[in-house]
């Protein structure tokens, strides 16, 4: 019977005898009636059932009842009706009818169901989302899951809302909701060139969109209509030259006292200011630099050309893994947390002036060394302290980001031989004494000396520190996650070596004295071995990425 009950009612809504309810949907010329059955609706959805045992419908002479919904169009009703005969939604692939249109009318005839199911498909579907689709689910704020997504979905790519025709429609309260946002992928020039396109739009008196030839009250009429949203503009995080940008054109529209405050904060970091300053837009877990910052230092890993990095394509994971202040400020702190984590990042805040300096290790750190056992003719390995030992890098640099009036200093290898320095009583050392950080009477403090570097970082040679943070830098393409994952493959098998190889010896040799072409079948056997599970391991790692790009959202 539950299997034939849908077919029925879609035989019903085809041929309409015997209807007792018309639904007239849409409006103007865009309108439509469709016939039902009061017994269906009424069972499938609370708002026809309702409406049918009260006085919110009118009746005709022959006793039809007549809904009127004219905030449907036809094509979502075509959808609906269809829905409540058969339990079954139907969409065509052409893109007419929108989902967030259906799911707003299936809230509204309080069909739970199939606003469930929509909800379900759009939160798994990007790709069904159209810059209107979005501005209609931030009126209907009670959609909280959908709202969510969608504003989540505006803060990732925001040129779907930003480039669109809709944009300059938006009411003020959703562009004030967007520029709340912590995480909205935008560099805060961009947001500021939007935020003006939407005034300019939306004052009526501006008729000149050159600003050149604007009279005073253009700037005052402008001010007017985007007075509530300047607040939420992040002006501390601006660099010099994209503030000066502003500040060239639109000086006059800014809250008293603001561009004085900005200037001096961009000039002196100490610089306390009465305004409240928002943080940066990207979540980035640091106490000392921003996301601009990172993308800044993430270009020069990358020896990029041109125009930094904006963060959000960076190539590369700053993943934090070390905070003196978090996890004590000592030595032995550092070396625990970051040794043999590959290359990182030092950043470090000097006490008082508030300088930010540090440096870019591509190799790694290390307080011990591996050294070879003359006893065996085979490796065997121990441990052992390094003390001052330096190690050769080509790629190496040490950089300031003190001042943001003027550029970074940015100060690259030039004796590469000793480049990085490892030694287990000392932190991060680039260098002779370039940069490094120790300990002096219980305290750890830093020390700058320009020597393998190019330029001097900080003007002191001798600095206390107030915070400093190690990030490993992990890159995401492709091609380094494979050595990556190859080179822990070999490094396992050298941990093996390490302990496997003394036994295998003492057995072959010492205990069973077996003959020497034995011995080297054995040991070849081994190596072909160990060969193939690296060979397998790379050709897994491949495959797992090749699949990630192929089914990535």
């Amino acid at each position: 019977m539950n299997r034939t009950l849908p077919i029925d009612f879609s035989n019903l809504l085809e041929n309409p005898d015997d209807y007792d309810v018309k639904i007239i949907v849409g409006k103007e010329e865009n309108t439509k009636e469709f016939r039902a059955h009061s017994l269906i609706l009424s069972s499938r959805s609370i708002y026809f059932k309702n409406g049918l045992s009260t006085r919110w419908t009118s009746k005709e002479d022959d006793g039809i009842v007549v809904f009127s919904k004219p905030n449907i169009s036809p094509l979502v009703f075509e959808v609906i009706i269809k829905y409540i005969y058969t339990g079954l939604l139907y969409i065509k692939d052409n893109n007419e009818v929108s989902l967030v249109d259906i799911v707003i009318a299936a809230d509204e005839l309080q069909l739970i169901k199939l606003f469930q199911q929509l909800e379900e498909i759009l939160t798994e579907n990007k790709s069904a989302w159209q810059p209107k689709d979005i501005i209609k689910v931030y009126q209907h704020d009670h959609f909280i899951n959908l709202y969510n997504f969608a504003l989540e979905l505006v803060c990732s790519n925001p040129k779907i809302i930003f480039e669109s025709e809709e944009y300059l429609k938006i009411e003020k309260t959703f562009l004030i909701q967007l520029l709340k946002c912590d995480n909205l992928e935008l560099e805060e020039i961009e947001i500021w060139e939007y935020l003006i396109k939407w005034g300019i739009k939306n004052t009526n008196s501006i008729l000149d969109g050159d600003i050149t030839k604007w009279k005073s009250t253009d700037f005052i009429n402008l001010e007017k209509t985007i007075h509530d949203c300047i607040p939420h503009i992040r002006f501390f995080q601006m660099s010099f030259n994209d503030y000066m940008k502003i500040r060239t054109q639109f000086k006059d529209i800014l809250p008293d006292g603001l561009d004085g405050e900005v200037l001096q904060c961009l000039s002196n970091p100490n610089f306390k200011t009465t305004f409240n300053v928002l943080p940066s837009r990207f979540i980035f877990d640091s106490k000392i630099i921003n996301s601009k910052d990172a993308a800044l230092i993430a270009s020069w890993i990358d020896k990029k050309r041109g125009a930094p990095y904006i963060f959000k394509n960076i190539p590369f994971k700053f993943k934090l893994i070390y905070r003196a202040s978090q996890e004590d400020f000592e030595i032995k702190k550092f070396h625990d947390n970051c040794d043999n984590k590959g290359p990182t990042v030092v950043v470090i805040k000097v006490y008082d002036s508030g300088e930010i300096i540090g440096g870019y290790n591509p190799l790694e750190w290390r307080s011990y060394k591996i050294l070879e056992n003359e006893r065996s003719s085979l490796l065997y390995y121990h441990d052992d302290v390094y003390n001052n030992h330096q190690h050769e890098s080509s790629d190496s640099f040490i950089f300031s980001l003190t001042n943001r009036t003027i550029p970074a200093v940015l100060s690259r290898v030039i004796s590469k031989r000793e480049a990085i320095t490892w030694c287990k009583n000392k932190g991060p050392c680039f260098g002779l004494h370039d940069l490094f950080i120790y300990s002096l009477n219980d305290n750890i403090v830093g020390k700058s000396k320009q020597h393998s570097y190019e330029k001097k970082v900080i003007n002191k040679e001798n600095f206390e520190i107030e915070e400093y943070e190690v990030f490993q830098i992990i890159d995401d393409r492709l091609s380094n996650r494979i050595f990556r994952s190859i080179n822990r493959v070999f490094r396992f098998i050298k941990r093996m070596f390490k302990r496997v190889i003394p036994f295998i010896e003492w057995i072959l040799f010492d205990k069973f004295l077996l003959p020497t072409i034995i011995i080297s079948a054995l040991f070849l056997f081994i190596i072909m071995f160990l060969f193939t599970i690296v060979l397998l391991a790379a050709l897994m790692q491949v495959a797992r990425f090749i699949l990630e790009l192929l089914y990535k959202p």
